[in-house]
């Protein structure tokens, strides 16, 4: 008669948990803060920086709290497998932090829209909907036209609210349903291809 192994006592399993490297809940909770992050950047929302801050914090304190832990209990003796998934959260946090400081992330979801977004400037400009929904990966939802073509805003953090504009025959002309009394000092800038990035301020 084959024996049969009985599970870990609770008492291993949760001395386990107390010194052991990072688990799957925890590399969970690190790609989400960090697909946040990058979502901000790329979108240059403030506020979704502002929610991604805390989460960054609390898990960092988490980690070096735990880690120190370990290291106390164990006195440096640990597996190469352990040591691998212990470094594998701050080496991917801080490649993400020194990205987040360039505008790689911003250009590289542009750049991957580009398509979907010149089709769809191709049927708005002929007289299409103004009901766009996803476009590439923005939520453009719905587009305001211009007197010399349409924008759309990406994010809006109360303070400033940014979009892109297609406007292929120069600057972005602002007719009077697109002015708002909360919104002034419009700024454009020309991203190539008849796009343009504008910015408004909280008035």
């Amino acid at each position: 008669m084959t024996a049969v192994a009985s599970p870990a006592p609770a008492s291993i399993r949760a001395s386990r948990w107390a010194v052991g490297p990072p688990g799957a809940l925890f590399h969970l909770a690190t790609g989400i803060a960090i697909v946040i992050a990058l979502d901000a950047n790329s979108r240059m929302s403030f506020i979704t920086f502002m929610i991604a801050g805390p989460i960054w914090l609390l898990i960092a304190a988490a980690w070096l709290g735990r880690f120190a832990w370990t290291v106390s209990r164990i006195r440096g003796q640990m597996p190469l497998a352990d040591q691998v998934r212990w470094l594998a959260i701050p080496v991917a946090m801080g490649l993400v932090f020194l990205v987040t400081r360039t505008d790689m992330v911003f250009q590289a979801r542009l750049n991957l829209s580009r398509g979907p977004l010149d089709e769809m400037a191709t049927e708005v400009m002929a007289g299409g909907s103004t009901e766009r929904g996803w476009v590439g990966l923005y939520n453009v939802g719905a587009v305001e036209r211009t007197a010399n073509g349409f924008r759309f805003e990406v994010d809006d953090s109360w303070l400033y609210r940014h979009g892109f504009a297609y406007s292929p025959e120069g600057e972005p002309k602002l007719t009077e349903a697109n002015y708002s009394p909360l919104w002034a000092g419009t700024s454009t800038e020309s991203i190539g291809g008849g796009w343009w990035l504008w910015t408004e301020e909280w008035d």
